[in-house]
This record gives C-alpha cells, structure tokens and sequence, in this order.
C-alpha cells in the first residue's frame, strides 16, 4: 500500500493529524491487548480510551506489519443509532415506512469510541493490522465509533458482529441485537485511506423483518470516504443481507451529502439471505426520504456473490425470496459510478415474477423497484460493466449487468462498455408539465458501446491483478481475491482529455382546458409511421383494450372490477388510459397501473419487432427527438408539446486511475478502472 502523509489522511477534518499545532499524537509501542499496560507501554486499547476527540493515535517504528490480536469486549450492548422501520396499512396493503434513527444495540464490540477518532499507521512501510481473535460465538465486531473514524494504513480482519438474542424493553423495542459492520460501524463519516478489510463476517436472525437485517460485512456506516482500499472476503448472512463489503446509509443524520469509494477494490465478498442485496456495496440513499449520493470512481467491483441462505426450505425461499445487485444495490438516492469495473458478480436464487412483470432476481448493479419511487438517478460513464451473471437455482443462467430498477432517470456519461442493460422497470414517461420526464432513459451518449463478451475489453487471461493477502469468499472462493483487470481491445484508447458536454432530451406536454387528452394515440401512431410498422396502432391498441377489459382489480367482489379513475369511472379504453397523479405516490394508485402498463407493454413491444433506427434501449432520447417537436401538435392541438434538447452534463474524466497511474494527460485514456501499462 502506498504511504500516505497524514495532513492527506485528514483534509478537512480540524484538529485531525499532528503538526500545525494540532493535539500531540499518541504513540502505540505494544501489541498487547490492555486497558492498564505495563509502565512504558502503550497499547491500542489505553491510546484510545485516553485519546482526546480527533487527536490521532500513530504507532512505533518496532510495529512495523505487527498484528495487534483483541480478545476483550468493550461493550457487549454498543450503542449507535440505527433506523426503525414501521408498518401502516395502504389500499395496495402493507407499506413498510421510516419511524427515524435511534440509540439501538449493535451488540459486541471489541473497542469502543464516543469521539472522532484517528488510527494512523502511514508512518509504518507495512502498516499495522488490527484482529478480533476472541473466538466465532458469538465474536465481536472490531471497532465501533459514535462519531467521525479515520484509518490511514491499517488492515482489520477476523471481526465477527452476530446478533443475538434480547429481552425487548424501551421504547423501540428489539428481540436481537443488530448485526452490522464486522470490521467497523460508524455512525458519522468512515474515512478509510489505504486499508485492508478481510475476512469480517456479520451473522444476523432469520426474521423477515428489515429491522433485524444483518448488514456490511466490513463496514457499515453512515457516511464512507474509502480511498485505495482493499475490501475482500467479507460475508454476510442472515434473512435480511446486504452490503457484503460496505453499507452506507449515506448521512441519515448529518449534514453531509456524498459518500465516495475511489481507487479501491471491493472483491470476492458474499451475501447470503432471504431478502439479499448489494454483494460488494450497499447504500441505501441517506434513508427513505432522502436522495443523497454514492460515488464510487477508479474502483473495481467484482466477484461478488448474492446467494439464498442455507437450511431455510425452497417453498420459502421461492415465495418470499429476493435477491439483487450482486455487485452494487441502490435502495434509495444517487448513485455515480465513473471510470471503473463492474465484473463476473453473481446473483443466485429461485425465481419468481410477480402479477406486475417485476423478477425477483438481479444481477450486476441494480437498484430498487417500489410502488413510489426512491431512488432517484444512476449516473454511469467511463465504465466496463459486464459478465456480471444471475443463476437461478435449478435453472437458467443469463447475463445481467445493469437494472435500473424505479429509477426516476438513467444518465449516461459516456464511454460505456455494458452487456445487458435492463430498463424494464425504470418508471415510465411521464408528461405533466413542468416535470420534463418523457425521456428517462438519458442513453446511449458519445462512445457508449454494447459488448457481447467481457473479454472483448479485459484481459481474463493474463490480465488479473490479485491481493497478497485476501482470500475471496464470492463467485471464486478459496482463491485470491481479484484486485483489478488490465483492459483490452475496445477499451483501449477511447477517452478524450479535454472535458465534454452531453445533450440530453427533456419532454412534457400539457392539454388545454376543456381538450381531449389522446397523447397514448398519438405516439403509437407516430411509432407506426416513424418506424415503418403498419398496423401497428391498431393492433396494439386492440391488444391493450383486451387486457384492460380482462382485468379484475378487486378479487375479493363477485366478478370481474376494472380498474377505476379517481372519480369512479371504469377504464376500459385507450382513451380511458391517463395519468392521474398525485405527484409523491403515483405508481402505487390503482388508477394509474393502466397507465404504467401502457408503457410497459409498449417497451416489450418495440423490443420483439426491433424496428430499424430504435435501438435496444427502446424509447430514449434520440426516440423522442424523432417523433416529436415543440409545438401543438397536428393531430390535436389542444395538446400543447415541449421537447428540449440541449446540453446538460459536463465531463472530466479522472486524473489517475485505480493504481494512481495518471491518465494520459494529451491522448485518449482507457475505460475502466485502470490504464494499460
């Protein structure tokens, strides 16, 4: 690992490295594992229980690449807050709801801090290495910090968070203790610089409920800034699973905003659970409610793996049962994801589709799918993501890279060398004024290419770096956990240096007062004649009015109950077919599912006749500059149409790459985490 100065460890954080009149650090000179050391020594455990907020703990030159081994328990009842989740009744049945962060039990903990704290080992060539050693059952987590931690060059292994169980008492009351971060849980901002998690595992209940999930493997946190860090081998089980590397909640309780994970690797990690998600990362957005932002740069994210649980019976496992983003999950917020490696994750389990279309099972990265939208946008650019696979159990295997999930909008960078990009679940377009959401999929852009193979742009032979030191527990298990891929082929020379602007198309209408609103009519009649597909309008429409016609909306009454406008009429009709709102809560109203259909059916449509001059990605930008133009429309001109192509998204493209090599600083870099040499 690269040494690092520790006023770089800490920018922006006062008060946070020696020097500049900063606090006098504390020198560690003993791997013993005492609160009372011997008179002359310092151990890790009396540096931090004497430190003073933010002032750092550095170690002496005799520790270089020693292991400090805890086997005494801190806290076995860690206090951090943690979300409570509710539940309330809806017309579409249950909703699982926000209640707030409170003080919850984390369980053990091996050390403890209620202060900012930083561990600094930049001075040591080999840095140091912190290990629970204190046994499996139940194990401790290695570190928890109610406040801001910084590490600098050091590895943390061997932590183990289980929850185990309480008698319920208080006024958010828990059966288990929560299960999250076998390496470190922070609540406040995790700033992780040249690290090495390995070997950390979280083991939560097997309880349905999201309030007893069992969370980041290594980290959980509320905020990460992880820099040139080794993320690998880490596991978790339990029924709820997620972040088999890192959980961000991306600042549910603080002021911050982005969350980073640059030059880094999070490799060969593992989830298993009933409802499982994210096999390297998770970020979950700043909570429900929020849309705070994930930025993963330079970083490489491969070979994780998403798998069901062991021991729990098939009949559950395939009635109940989720699991996505084998690599990367979203569940609410941004995501970003620039100039890095998304590669041969893999999510398993049995499959299931429900009565909307929407599969239990995704593979790659993915993002959430609701009845109300929480995750708002995913940006991607300079990016290989491919060969990221979902095996269902007893059946087949596909490639799926990327689904976008309920997103609001899928954007673009350019520069992209994708497999399968999966947007049937992104929301549908939506033509109020003012929202400016016809388009949603903001893709292809510049150099934006499909790639058939993961080897037509990484070397899988002899192109592999892998970690000295991290076995994976992911998709290759046993082996060396993979670091990064030199890139080959079409990846080679593509990126320009000067930064650019992209153009992206923005779409609304309106229909004057007292108009007839036959918007759905006209596009499918502009589809067919756009795109040469005679008697397409009819045949579709006469499809769509059979469905319409064939619905039972209410089960439980005697007969078949269409769907309904919010004013009580049947919609049985095209014409019948209208966005109704309300702005938050649309796509869980039963009134509006004629609507998402539409657009539903319509995508699987396009895709089956593959008109020429559309392309995969079905009705995108580039669409929606052909078939319309600002204006009345002629066939209507009642209906009032505002398309707006300009330029929206500016783009540098990074300095250096995973390895800190820098980018060619004239000619055309490579996409993907790193440079060829």
């Amino acid at each position: 690992m690269r040494r690092v100065l520790l006023a770089l460890a800490c920018a922006g954080w006062v008060g946070c490295g020696g020097g500049g009149g900063g606090p006098t650090p504390l020198v560690v000179n003993s791997v013993l594992d005492s609160t009372s050391p011997p008179a002359g020594s310092v151990t890790l455990r009396s540096a931090l229980e004497a430190a003073a907020p933010d002032q750092p703990i550095h170690f002496d030159a005799t520790l270089d690449g020693a292991t400090i081994t805890l086997t005494s328990v801190a806290d076995e009842h860690t206090r951090l807050k943690g979300e409570v989740m509710g539940i309330r009744d809806e017309p579409s049945g249950p909703l699982s709801y926000l209640v707030g962060y409170f003080d919850r039990d984390y369980g053990r903990s091996a050390l403890v801090a209620r202060k900012n704290v930083v561990i600094d080992a930049s001075a040591l060539p080999s840095g140091i290495t912190i290990a629970w050693g204190g046994g499996d059952t139940p194990g401790a987590r290695v570190l928890a910090v109610e406040g801001h931690l910084t590490l600098v060059n050091v590895a943390i292994r061997g932590g183990r968070s289980r929850a185990q169980a309480l008698v319920p008492q208080g006024t958010y009351p828990q059966p288990w203790t929560l299960a999250r971060g076998g390496a470190v849980a922070v609540w406040g901002v995790a700033r992780l610089v040249d690290c090495r998690l390995h070997d950390n595992r979280v083991q939560g209940d097997f309880d349905a409920s999201r309030d007893r999930g069992a969370f980041g493997g290594a980290v959980y946190a509320d905020l990460v800034e992880i820099e040139r860090c080794e993320i690998s081998g880490n596991d978790v089980l339990g029924g709820g699973a997620a972040g088999g590397g890192v959980f961000v909640v991306g600042g549910a309780g603080h002021a911050g905003t982005l969350s980073t994970v640059s030059k880094s690797a999070v490799t060969g990690n593992r989830i298993r659970g009933l409802f499982a998600y994210g096999g390297g990362l998770f970020t979950d957005g700043g909570g429900i409610g929020n849309s705070k932002t994930l930025r993963v740069i330079n970083s490489t994210v491969a070979r994780n793996l998403v798998a069901p649980p062991p021991g729990l019976p098939a009949s559950l496992l395939r009635a109940q049962g989720y699991w996505r983003g084998g690599g990367l999950y979203m569940s609410n917020g941004r995501l970003e994801l620039m100039a890095s490696t998304v590669a041969e994750n893999e999510t398993q389990g049995l499959a299931r589709t429900d009565s909307r279309g929407r599969r239990n099972l995704a593979g790659g990265i993915a993002a959430t799918v609701g009845d109300a939208h929480a995750a708002e946008q995913m940006t991607i650019g300079h990016s290989v993501i491919g060969g990221n696979v979902v095996q269902e159990v007893g059946g087949a295997r596909y490639a799926h890279d990327v689904f976008t999930g309920s997103l609001v909008h899928f954007r673009s960078a350019g520069h992209n060398r994708i497999g399968v990009l999966d947007f049937s679940q992104l929301l549908v377009p939506v033509g109020s004024w003012d929202w400016q959401s016809l388009s949603r999929r903001h893709y292809p852009q510049v150099g934006d290419r499909t790639i058939a193979g993961l080897d037509e742009v990484l070397d899988l032979a002899g192109g592999v770096q892998r970690s000295a030191t991290a076995l994976s527990l992911g998709v290759d298990a046993g082996n060396a956990a993979v670091l990064h891929y030199q890139p080959r082929g079409d990846a080679l020379d593509q990126i320009p240096a000067p930064a650019y602007t992209l153009p992206e198309t923005w779409g609304q209408y309106r229909v004057a007062a007292g108009g007839r609103d036959d918007f759905l009519a006209i596009v499918l009649a502009r589809l067919e004649s756009r795109y040469a597909m005679p008697g397409f309008a009819a045949s579709f429409t006469a499809a769509f009015e059979a469905y319409l016609a064939a619905v039972d909306a209410d089960a439980a009454t005697t007969g078949t109950q269409p769907y309904l406008s919010p004013t009580g009429q049947p919609i049985l009709t095209l014409a019948d077919t209208l966005f109704f709102g309300p702005a938050q809560t649309w796509p869980r109203e039963q009134a509006n599912q004629p609507y998402v259909e539409f657009w539903r059916r319509l995508d699987t449509e396009l895709a089956a006749r593959a008109p020429a001059g559309l392309g995969p990605e079905g009705l995108a930008d580039s669409a929606w500059q052909r078939l319309f133009s600002p204006g009345a429309l002629t066939e209507n001109p009642a209906i009032t149409i505002d398309i707006d192509t300009q330029p929206r998204l500016t783009v540098q493209r990074p300095a250096f790459d995973q390895r800190g090599t820098p980018r060619s600083s004239s000619g055309a870099a490579d996409i993907g985490a790193v440079e060829r040499p």
